[in-house]
């Protein structure tokens, strides 16, 4: 059985249909996302300190060029900051960019859930599979769609560690809290992490010292199933 010709609501049919596929298609448990119980999506709850000043570290223990060295290959300034930012916020990164029409147009690879979604059938509930005509060039275009409306940049923003972490100033990457699915109720969440380098001052009585710690970073966020539990 052949459906010939697609209406425009049978167009928006296909669509809502196909977005669905990629919704199912991006779940799985928290844990195969890369979540960890807690908080913002990418973003690590505030560390409590000591307020005791005699525990931070004083100008002396702040020479830049002997943490520099301590750190040493390890030291990622893109990622990281001596000085205070001027900007706090940064953009974010989305999978596409207007050409000179004004028109949206993908930059990079589409992602494998959305490259898979089938348009070619639609799957009936006893199973039956009705075959469709979606001329090539419209397929493209659809999935090009789906991958816009379900896409989830890696947003930046600048965060104060306080004087207790050299660099003081991280670069941390967050997924946005809205929804990435039609119908709604996926959200962006963390799918890929990397762990940066930075100096802790850590004191043990009267003895304190600069130790290399490693802070997580998100790099990378996914449509996923919502969890209240997981970030």
């Amino acid at each position: 059985m052949f459906i010939d010709r697609f209406s425009s609501g049978h167009h928006i049919e296909a669509l809502v249909l196909a977005a669905c596929l990629v919704g199912w298609a991006a779940c799985g448990s928290p844990e195969s996302q890369g979540l960890r119980p807690g908080g913002p999506p990418g973003l690590l709850p505030d560390l409590i300190e000591t307020i005791d000043p005699s525990s931070d570290p004083k100008p002396t223990d702040l020479n830049v060029t002997l943490l520099s060295a301590k750190l040493g290959p390890a030291l990622d300034m893109e990622y990281s900051s001596i000085t205070k930012p001027t900007k706090n916020m940064l953009t974010s990164y989305f999978p596409f960019r207007r050409n000179r029409k004004g028109r949206l147009v993908p930059v990079g690879t589409m992602p494998k859930h959305v490259r898979e979604v089938e348009l070619g059938y639609v799957r009936l509930g006893d199973g039956t599979k009705v075959k469709t005509r979606v001329p090539s060039r419209l397929r493209k275009k659809l999935r090009q769609l789906l991958w816009a409306l379900t896409a989830c940049p890696v947003g930046h923003r600048w965060r104060d560690l306080g004087s207790r972490f050299w660099p003081r100033w991280l670069k941390e990457g967050y997924c946005p809290a809205t929804s990435c699915s039609i119908p709604a109720g996926m959200k962006c969440r963390p799918s890929a992490t990397e762990h940066k380098y930075l100096l802790r001052w850590h004191c043990r009585k009267t003895a304190c010292t600069w130790i290399k710690v490693q802070y997580p970073v998100v790099t990378d966020c996914v449509c996923a199933c919502g969890s209240s539990g997981y970030s």
